[in-house]
Parts: structure tokens; C-alpha cells; sequence
């Protein structure tokens, strides 16, 4: 796992202020610009610095990043990894290690073995073999994996099910919103295709109505209305429209569909 705090020169608790400043100073040493015999090289580093200050830089990522690096370094030079896979048969110790093929960059080796234990373990819950934040921190790490692999629908569904027992643990705190953000995202995408309307209708009622503002349900109604249209169900494509509406009345984006549905103006008052 890359070390940020080395990346940017500062110390594990170093404050917002002194991050910007790091980053700003060290920008400006190694950008392509002043070094232009060596520009793939100073490409590379102010990429490592980018990213670096963007999750330090952030409270929520930060908070995150700083349980991983703790959780590492607590197993970095001993035979931690090795001791686990010759225990694969204890489910607990399965976890601890997708949790280190994660952290370790072996995304598609934690989701092999993340698979084999809902395959063999039905139904499995990572929570009932690590504590709670662990689990939690894990799933998140898992979700992000299968995003990245293109696996929405299992990225989703993990998502979902950190979120329910974060409000149940209270563990995330402000991070609870980019995972809030993350599922908004992903039921945005499957609204985009006919193939995966019902799983982002049952998404965004089974996890995300009662956790986004009005302007955000307003928005994501108006999307399902635009899926239903796209597949001849005008009846349901006006009663998500008319949802939307109401949460938004001001909503832009929707001259085209009410035409199409025949609404007119007086929707609008309402």
C-alpha cells in the first residue's frame, strides 16, 4: 500500500493546512514543466502527489485511508498473509485475508475468495467473522473492487449492505455520505439501460429514497419516468414524472418528457 504521508512529506498528523502547503510546495518541484529531460518521471510523481493529497486532504478519505495503512503496517514483515492462506478452512481467517489482498493491491484475488465463501457459506456476512469495523472498512474496499471490474450490480449490493450496518454501528461518520453518493451514482447508471431498470427501482427504494435531499429523489424519479418511457409504460412513466414534480417542481430537464407523455404545463403548479 502506497504511503501518502511519505509521498507528501508530512507527518501522520499533520493538518489540513500543512497538507495543502506539502502539496503545493512539492508541485511545484517536480512538475514536467522544470524537468523536461526527465518528463515521464515528473509525470509519474505528480501523479503519486495528486492522488496522495486528494485522499489526505479530504477528512472522510483520510479517515479511511489512515484505519487501511494502520491495519497493514500492523501485519507488514511477517508471515501474517502466509499463516492465513494455510487456514483457509476457518472462515474468519478468509476474511482477514481478503481484507489484505485488498489493502495489498490483489483486488480480483479478494473477490476469487470473497465469491467462494458466499458460494460455500450461504448466507455469508463478513461481520460475523471480524469486528465490526473491519468488516466494514473491508466491504467498502470489496464494493469499490467489484466498481472497478465493472460488477455495478454486486458493487451495489455491497454498498448497500455497508450502509445498513453502518447505521446500525454508527462506524463512518461523515464518510457515510460518499458511500450514499456511490449507490446514487450506480442506480443513475442502471436507469441508463432497460436491462437493469427493476434492480434500479428496487435500489433506490430498498437504500437510497429516505438518505437523499428532495432536489436528489426529484431527480432520480425524473430519470426512472425518461427508463419507463423508453420501454412504452406511459402510465408509470407519468406517476414517477408527477413524484418527481412534486418533490421539484422548478426540476429542469423535463419539457421533452412531458410533451411526449402529453402533461402540458399545469403539472407544474402542483
Amino acid at each position: 500500500m502506497t504511503n501518502y504521508y511519505e509521498i507528501l512529506s508530512i507527518r501522520l498528523d499533520a493538518t489540513r493546512d500543512e497538507v495543502k502547503a506539502s502539496f503545493r510546495a512539492l508541485a511545484k518541484r517536480y512538475h514536467p514543466d522544470f524537468h523536461p529531460d526527465k518528463s515521464r518521471w515528473a509525470h509519474d510523481r505528480m501523479q503519486d502527489l495528486l492522488r496522495a493529497y486528494e485522499v489526505l486532504f479530504n477528512p472522510e478519505k483520510r479517515a479511511v485511508y489512515d484505519r487501511t495503512l494502520s491495519h497493514l503496517e500492523k501485519c507488514h514483515g511477517s508471515s501474517f498473509r502466509e499463516s492465513l492462506r494455510k487456514n483457509r478452512s476457518d472462515p474468519a481467517a478468509c476474511c482477514e485475508l481478503i481484507f489484505l489482498d485488498l489493502l495489498e493491491g490483489r483486488g480480483r484475488e479478494g473477490m476469487a475468495l470473497y465469491e467462494e465463501l458466499c458460494a460455500t457459506h450461504h448466507p455469508f456476512k463478513m461481520e460475523e467473522h471480524m469486528k465490526i469495523g473491519d468488516s466494514l472498512d473491508c466491504g467498502f474496499l470489496l464494493a469499490e473492487e467489484y466498481e472497478r471490474q465493472h460488477r455495478a450490480r454486486a458493487a451495489f449490493a455491497l454498498y448497500r449492505h455497508v450502509h445498513e450496518q453502518d447505521l446500525c454501528h454508527r462506524y463512518f461518520g461523515h464518510f457515510r455520505a460518499e458511500i450514499v453518493f456511490r449507490m446514487r451514482q450506480l442506480v443513475i447508471a442502471f436507469l441508463k439501460g432497460d436491462r437493469n431498470l427493476p434492480f434500479a427501482l428496487e435500489g433506490f427504494a430498498g437504500a437510497l429514497r429516505e438518505h437523499l435531499p428532495r432536489r436528489e429523489r426529484a431527480f432520480i424519479y425524473k430519470k426512472m419516468a425518461e427508463g419507463f418511457m423508453r420501454r412504452g409504460e406511459e402510465r408509470l412513466a407519468r406517476l414517477t414524472l408527477v413524484a418527481a414534480l412534486q418533490l421539484h417542481p422548478g426540476l429542469g430537464g423535463t419539457k421533452k418528457i412531458r410533451t411526449r407523455l402529453r402533461m402540458g404545463r399545469l403539472l407544474l403548479g402542483r
